[in-house]
């Protein structure tokens, strides 16, 4: 009886190793790797075609819809959020630099 080959790749959650059944490359679907890409000219532009083609679709136009939705539901509070964070995660990295220098809290962008 031919043993299956199992995939082997580590989870680093647990340490064990992958059971999936592997593929001809020696890994899983899961654990397979990246894509790296077209590398041949007819590969790059055959990608770039179909690209053209599903933004020509509407997928482009679905996809703002979608982000400007999430912007009304709240995404925009989210945001505002965030950029407070990394304007006072910058405001500690300043002072870290240079301590003299203070930034007034007229300067703040939400102000």
């Amino acid at each position: 009886m031919k043993r299956k080959i199992k995939c082997g790749a580590y989870a680093r959650s647990t340490g064990n190793p992958c059971q999936a059944k592997a593929l001809t490359n020696g890994r899983c679907k899961n654990h397979g790797g990246m894509s790296t890409g077209p590398k041949t000219p007819e590969g790059r532009q055959a990608i770039a075609q179909a690209t053209r083609q599903r933004m020509a679709s509407g997928q482009q136009e679905r996809a703002l819809e979608g982000f400007y939705r999430w912007l009304d539901d709240g995404g925009r509070d989210y945001l505002s959020s965030l950029a407070k964070k990394r304007f006072k995660r910058l405001q500690v990295m300043r002072l870290k630099a240079c301590p003299l220098v203070l930034l007034p809290v007229t300067c703040l962008p939400w102000n």
